[in-house]
């Protein structure tokens, strides 16, 4: 077997031809500006490879099931490992999908519930077992020796037949003596009229006996005897003593009066079953603990959770408005109008005050306006009345408005069925360890105290389960809880959730590329990071990461930077081997940065707040701890704190829901809080994140930040254009009239290869320009619409400089550090950061008076040194343009150079969501409690 990964001639996308050896079972480090052609590397080539050719190891008819890789575009590779990819984005969409699901923590948890959960009856709470005949004998011979005791079994009396036709059943089947209602009655005497029917419970006695030594073998037999007769159900009764050691036991009997003595009735069944209650049930099964599974999922919201439902806060979106002021509002169109006057005639009978805000309305006078009186519908009957005319397409468009997810009543949103709930270990149900965060779980399996015969069962089970949970705690995920959904996690998260799944599974001799597992990641917690990428390594595999942390980079055994720039300018190999050697290259920007020579410098001077300000009050949703916060405007403010202390429920579900509610109209979630103030001092509030600007190779620069309509205007207004009668949309690749039609403007046409990957073909009509003949005839300065799309921004700014409106959007583009894109270069192939600044280039070539809010949640991501600085540059502008800017960030150099810091934690979880101090990075420094402090401590003293 090979010793190393190597690969001559790469040139997937900006990569120069380049070549690399990559040593097994290494630590490999991939660093480079944006757009240097990292992710091309260890993606686009090494991944593709790796996962194309274990994809080809399988049957045709297996991979017509799979996704079909592209083969890079390389002369040569060898030693390529099976590969893994995790990157830093969250593809589930799934409501399904768990985060313990996801690290197969619930299959183990499933299965320790099965194995060793304890189940308890729903109605009396008494713990529902088999009754084997060996543990009825233990406990029987456990009594106080001369314990007088009967063996008897259940009997089902009849109404439709006669008491003497079953009484002579019995005696043919060898009952002497029967219990009926408490009376030991010998029914081979006459009887003297007594009817058997008229007893409300009946036991057949199998044996009378009294506890001793030599009793075993007879009670063995009587046992058997009652099971079987009983149809698997049987009762121990026997006299009670003053004193005895079982009193544990004697609380699960029930006491009874049998001819003036005091006895204890023991119930036994060998099925599941209650014996006190009269309930059967299933004996536990890992099938009964899965929300995806119908014998465990709870039938009323199918395993989801949630039901579709009204949702009141649609039906009363405003809480301070008074039902007189129309709270109501489906009642307020005229078509239900007729409703409040229903509602005010009932409300003088029932005491609803109308001029009260619904806020304030106690629990008893909302439940009558949900649930009605004699006289009046209420809001539910209101809803119940249009359900059954929504056979009208108008009824089932308004339903649709006042709808919404809520948890379901029938399962209280764990998603299982009664019994799966009813089952415990340590007094706690499955959903309720799923509910505990990852480090309140993992403490409550160490200190589980089992049984010897339970441990012997449950041992590698918890190894697998506590293995799983340390490490999501090592790689900083220890205040996320098992039941949150896969689908609102963000990327670093879900992209460590992956790691701890990978890790779980043990496999060695395998190639694992990540993209910056340190996203989201406080420094404090990156070393943690480090060591499972270690483990990772140790166990046998070759782990290769895309990073820009520079103390995973120290980390590394072999670090591959690219560059020296981004785009064309990028795609070279420019420095291979250890970190010690790296700060020596004068060639590597990486380097430079590392070494000291460029840096990004702590501002001078800093912006102080002043009266203008957002202020959100009560901030309470998720682990926010009613919490008031004053976000400054007219400046950078910095959001901080530990992965789970609040950062993203403050700044996005409640600071973005809250002023979007309130400037307009908004559908979208909304964190609780009491109240926000400040919204009149902006415009807008805009979120911008990462995502990708297009989902198709159809996008592209030009076409993002607007000014491709001016570009054809240009070709279009030439000569030649007129002469050949065609129009500014003549230049569009997108609509029929100047494209190539044989491609429809993609440049390229795709075969399909059935069981192999798509080959995507040059098109041979147009050779790639995506344009007709006509089209392309037509030249502007001596360039056609192909050649000008193929230029670079910062050639395209001398070439267009006669036209205002196109320049001014492509010198934004050089500001944020774009020049080198290709005015035609597809979105698809952008990276996040460059993504991220195209659209901050957007908003910076608007020309507007208006004070806009802007938002980034971790705008790092993806970014070189290099990069941060020129981004840093870009949040000056728009803050100089009279704009305002809030950032959660987790990167000290964005940290440190803002105006001001909101800091929340001090933990993550439960123990996060306070305010642990505000103001500038000199002040939060200072901070004891404050983990940022301590790391920025360094950069002031």
């Amino acid at each position: 077997m090979k010793k190393s990964i190597i690969a001559r001639g790469i040139r997937v996308n900006n990569l120069k031809n380049i070549d690399i050896e990559i040593p097994h079972k290494k630590l490999v480090i991939i660093t480079g500006v944006s757009g240097s052609g990292k992710s091309s590397l260890a993606f686009d080539t090494l991944f593709a490879e790796g996962q194309r050719r274990y994809i080809e190891s399988f049957s045709a008819y297996a991979r017509q099931f799979l996704e079909r890789m592209d083969k890079p575009d390389v002369d040569h590779i060898e030693g390529i490992l099976p590969a893994i990819a995790i990157q830093q984005k969250n593809p589930v969409k799934n409501r399904r999908s768990t985060v313990g699901t996801a690290t197969e923590i619930n299959d183990y948890l499933r299965l320790l519930y099965a194995r060793i959960g304890k189940t308890y009856c729903r109605n009396c709470n008494r713990l529902v077992k088999i009754d084997t005949i060996s543990h009825i004998v233990d406990f029987t011979l456990s009594l106080p020796e001369g314990t007088k005791f009967l063996v008897t079994f259940p009997l089902h009396i009849s109404q439709n037949v006669s008491s003497e036709e079953q009484v002579n059943l019995l005696k043919e089947r060898g009952i002497v003596r029967i219990l009926a209602d408490n009376a030991i009655v010998d029914i081979t005497v006459e009887l003297n009229g007594f009817d058997i029917r008229s007893a409300k419970t009946v036991y057949g006695i199998i044996d009378r006996l009294v506890v001793k030594d030599t009793i075993k073998d007879r009670l063995i037999d009587s046992l058997e005897t009652s099971y079987r007769m009983g149809s698997g159900h049987l009762s121990i009764f026997y006299t009670q003593q003053e004193s005895t050691d079982n009193a544990t036991s004697f609380s699960k009997g029930s006491a009874v009066c049998i001819q003036d003595s005091q006895w204890v009735e023991l119930k036994y069944s060998k099925k599941f079953f209650c014996s006190y209650c009269s309930i059967e049930y299933s004996e536990p099964s890992p099938a009964l603990f899965s929300f995806n599974n119908p014998i465990g999922a709870c039938p009323k919201c199918q395993g989801f959770g949630h039901t579709i439902d009204i949702d009141m806060d649609a039906v009363v979106p405003d809480k301070e408005k008074t039902l007189e002021q129309g709270a109501i509002i489906p009642w307020n169109t005229p078509t239900y109008r007729e409703l409040y006057e229903e509602l005010e005639s009932a409300a003088s009978k029932y005491d609803i005050p109308l001029n009260v805000p619904y806020r304030e309305l106690t629990k008893k006078q909302v439940a009558l306006l949900l649930e009605g009186t004699e006289d009046f519908c209420g809001i539910n009957g209101f809803f119940e009345w249009l359900e059954s005319r929504k056979y009208k397409i108008h009824v089932r468009v308004f339903l649709s408005k006042y709808r919404g997810y809520n948890v379901c009543r029938a399962c209280s949103g764990t998603r299982l069925k009664e019994q799966a709930l009813n089952i415990l270990i340590q007094q706690k149900n499955i959903a309720e360890v799923c509910s505990m965060t990852i480090e309140q779980a993992h403490l409550f399996f160490q200190q589980l105290q089992l049984s010897t015969y339970e441990k012997n069962i449950a041992h590698l089970i918890l190894q697998e389960i506590t293995k799983r949970l340390d490490y999501m705690i090592k790689v900083g995920l220890g205040y996320l809880t098992l039941d949150r959904m896969t689908r609102t996690l963000s990327g670093g998260e879900a992209q460590r959730v992956n790691l701890t799944t990978s890790l779980g599974s043990s496999l060695v001799n395998t190639l694992y590329i990540l993209d910056e597992p340190s996203i989201g990641l406080h420094p404090r917690d990156t070393d943690r990071l480090i060591n499972i990428l270690r483990r990772l390594k140790d166990i046998g595999n070759t782990v290769v990461v895309v990073e820009h942390d520079t103390e995973v980079i120290k980390t590394s055994d072999i670090i591959i930077d690219l560059g020296p720039g981004a785009g064309e300018n990028g795609g070279k190999l420019v420095y291979y081997g250890a970190f010690e050697q790296l700060p020596a290259n004068n060639c590597s920007l990486t380097g430079q940065y590392l070494k000291g020579e460029k840096a990004i410098k702590i501002p001078s001077s800093r912006r102080k707040p002043s009266k203008r300000a957002i202020v959100v009050k009560g901030a309470s949703q998720n682990n926010l701890k009613n919490i008031d916060v004053i976000f400054p405007l007219n400046m950078l403010v910095c959001v901080t704190g530990v992965s789970g202390s609040g950062k993203s429920t403050l700044v996005q579900d409640t600071l973005y829901g809250a002023l979007k509610k309130k400037l307009g109209v908004y559908s979208g979630f909304v964190g609780k809080h009491t109240e926000i103030e400040g919204e009149r001092f902006i415009s807008d509030v805009l979120l911008v994140d990462q995502s990708p600007i297009g989902r198709t190779p159809r996008s592209n620069p030009v076409t993002y930040i607007k000014i491709f309509d001016e570009v054809r205007k240009l070709f279009a207004s030439t000569r030649e254009a007129r002469t050949h009668k065609l129009n500014t949309g003549s230049f569009s690749f997108n609509v029929p009239g100047g494209r190539c039609e044989f491609c429809e403007g993609a440049g390229y046409v795709t075969v399909d290869m059935q069981f192999l990957a798509d080959i995507f073909v040059t098109c041979e009509k147009c050779d790639g320009k995506r344009f007709n003949k006509k089209v392309l005839d037509v030249k502007y300065k001596n360039k056609n619409i192909h050649e000008a799309l193929n230029m670079t921004v910062d050639e395209a700014v001398e070439f267009f400089r006669e036209s205002a409106n196109i320049t001014k959007g492509l010198k934004c583009l050089q500001d944020t550090g774009l020049g080198y894109l290709k005015l035609g270069q597809p979105a698809t192939t952008l990276s996040g950061g460059e993504a991220q600044r195209l659209k901050i280039s957007t908003y910076m070539s608007q020309e507007t008076t208006e004070s806009m809010l802007f938002i980034f949640d971790e705008p790092t991501i993806g970014l070189h040194m290099d990069d941060i600085q020129k981004l840093l540059n870009c949040f000056q502008r728009m803050i100089d343009s009279g704009h305002s800017l809030i950032v959660v960030e987790h990167n000290l150099d964005i940290i440190k150079s803002a105006d001001y810091i909101i800091d929340l934690g001090p933990e993550g979880g439960s123990e996060g969501g306070y305010v642990v101090g505000c103001g500038t990075p000199e002040k939060i420094s200072k901070i004891n409690a404050s983990y940022t402090g301590t790391y920025l401590k360094p950069y002031f003293t």
